[in-house]
């Protein structure tokens, strides 16, 4: 069953909510979609990791499919639909979660530069803790400081 909240046109990027994380892909037309996945069952498996093509249902997984769109200053739709064809098969530079992942692949397909928000707003997240840690103890050694004597 198809859960598209939009109709896909070839060029859109598409994603689809796995729960921890969103799975990007291209949509190429003819309900198809070309994403960086370890394949049916491995989508996360960096030694299986191609650039696939496959049916819009099985890339969906019953899930609900989003048009992400970001900015305006893109490939056009046609463009972006061969840059996504001719990795079809390839393992572009070798997946790698935190600088190669299927996010990276569909922003470069669309916008020329591998760009991964999940990455970006996970690391964010690790440096204001990481900030926030050694703040906390910081500030405790002050105060210890202060009422040793």
């Amino acid at each position: 069953m198809d859960k598209t909240i939009n109709k896909p046109q070839q060029g859109d990027i598409l994603s689809v909510n796995r729960g921890l994380y969103k799975h990007y892909g291209v949509y190429v037309g003819n309900n198809t979609v070309v994403h960086f996945s370890g394949g049916k069952g491995h989508e996360l498996s960096a030694c299986r990791a191609r650039i696939r093509k496959t049916s819009l249902e099985n890339f969906s997984r019953n899930g609900e499919v989003q048009v992400e769109t970001r900015c305006t200053e893109s490939y056009s739709p046609k463009e972006t639909v061969m840059r996504a064809l001719d990795a079809v098969g390839s393992e572009k530079g070798k997946y790698a979660l935190p600088w190669n992942n299927c996010e990276h692949f569909a922003n470069w397909c669309r916008y020329g530069k591998k760009r991964s928000a999940q990455v970006e707003q996970f690391a964010a997240n690790v440096i204001g803790i990481t900030t926030l840690v050694l703040g906390a103890v910081f500030i405790g050694k002050i105060f210890e400081e202060d009422f040793i004597c």
